[in-house]
């Protein structure tokens, strides 16, 4: 069954039917208004581009087909006390097919309240628990990652900016919270931080860890690098981490200068040290890395750029070096997964009408990809809150794509999932 599958989609390719990486870059590139991002690593809110290109026609003889609609994983609709927004989840799937989703639940886009949930499923995504508070820091805990590397150890990622950022930014979406409660509740929060120490006020990224499948999880640590969907596991059992800076130097006593950087840990996460930069020019604004390593030892990373395109990057050395920098699609921010076909599943979101979420394949290591599939819209084509979509697969083939997006005509997005096939007509 695998073989002809991939038969299928090998002469698919050989009709010429897909469209190589490269070529012309798409909608976004003069519209990437990156109203989150006065820190450098906020870059979750671009403005939508009114002028994005009609989509390409499904590829012939390879589709989606979806198994179960879209439909929220978690979804409180409220004001305050009421933490109604959810925000940048990741997935994983262990080895009896549990599902982990991680997102950031908080009271809107951006404020300090946010803290990192996790919702699992014993049903393949059918069905869900009410959820699991795993990180919740006096700051704001946004863009949490997951990895599961086996045998019970999963790893959650996240990152938070400095209090000062909701107090004094010049970028009004950092103090707009402070109009959604009580003048008693913001001085609560102010108090907070002024009895906090110079520490816990200090935005940075980090980590936890479990050893029992999700039920105790270890200390925060610290982490140079931050990206939303956090590390990967290599063909030899190490995790490789890519990210942009996040107060390196309270992290690792160095400055790092910005850019892309190749983390590795080969403890399981005990500690990481850094292999490599990427090749990328500076001016894309490049951030929200990810990476996974191929059957053949090939590693593909995507990064997104500032005007919400997704570029390819390959190391054929375990990371050590990275080829030049090639834009592959518009949307952003964009996860890679291999599937057991050996088939490789690009998804991200579009934030241009028509907006939602998304997926491209490859069947040559990505050296070209597929015509776009939406695997979720909004009601409205045009709502461009929504995004980070992240996928995972069953051991019966089905994919889980988990993303937030507002759920019918709620007020606030929600944690959301979709659950499709890869299928060859």
């Amino acid at each position: 069954m695998i073989r002809r599958f991939c038969a299928a989609l090998t002469m698919i390719l050989m009709a010429g039917l897909i469209c190589s990486c490269g070529k012309a870059p798409g909608p976004g590139q003069d519209s990437g208004n990156n109203t989150d991002a006065p820190a450098g690593n906020e870059t979750d809110a671009p403005e939508p581009n009114p002028a994005a290109a009609t989509p390409l026609p499904p590829l012939t003889g390879l589709n989606v087909s979806i198994t179960k609609e879209a439909a929220p994983i978690s979804r409180e609709q409220g004001d305050f006390p009421m933490l109604s927004y959810y925000g940048w989840p990741s997935v994983a799937v262990d080895e009896n097919d549990v599902t982990y989703v991680v997102v950031s639940k908080r009271l809107c886009h951006v404020d300090p309240y946010g803290k990192v949930m996790l919702y699992k499923s014993y049903d393949k995504g059918a069905t869900w628990d009410e959820g699991t508070c795993v990180l919740d820091t006096i700051l704001d805990d946004r863009d949490a990652g997951i990895v599961y590397m086996g045998g019970g150890r999963l790893l959650v990622t996240s990152f938070s900016h400095d209090a000062s950022q909701y107090i004094n930014n010049s970028n009004t979406s950092y103090t707009d919270w402070q109009s959604q409660v009580s003048v008693e509740e913001k001085q609560k929060v102010f108090d907070r931080w002024n009895a906090a120490t110079s520490d816990e006020l200090t935005g940075c990224s980090s980590y936890i860890i479990s050893n029992d499948y999700g039920k105790t999880w270890s200390e925060k640590r610290l982490m140079p690098i931050t990206a939303p969907h956090g590390p990967t596991l290599l063909n030899d059992g190490s995790l490789m981490y890519l990210g942009v800076p996040k107060a390196p130097r309270f992290a690792i006593g160095k400055n790092l200068g910005s850019g892309v950087y190749c983390f590795i840990s080969t403890d399981g996460g005990e500690s990481f040290e850094q292999r490599s930069k990427l090749k990328i020019d500076g001016s894309l604004g490049a951030c929200e890395a990810y990476g996974i390593q191929l059957e053949s030892g090939r590693i593909l990373a995507t990064v997104r750029t500032n005007s919400f395109h997704t570029m390819l990057l390959i190391s054929e050395d375990n990371g050590n070096t990275w080829s030049e920098a090639k834009d592959i699609t518009y949307g952003a921010p964009a996860q890679l997964v291999r599937d057991a076909n050996g088939v490789v599943v690009l998804s991200y979101a579009r934030r241009a009408s028509p907006t939602g979420q998304c997926v491209r394949f490859s069947i040559d290591n990505g050296d070209s990809w597929s015509s776009e599939f939406f695997v979720s819209r909004p009601s409205s084509s045009t709502d461009a809150d929504l995004g980070y979509p992240a996928t995972a697969q069953y051991s019966d083939g089905t994919f889980i794509t988990v993303y937030y997006q507002r759920w019918q005509s709620d007020a606030t997005p929600s944690l959301m999932r979709t659950l499709w096939k890869i299928i060859a007509d």
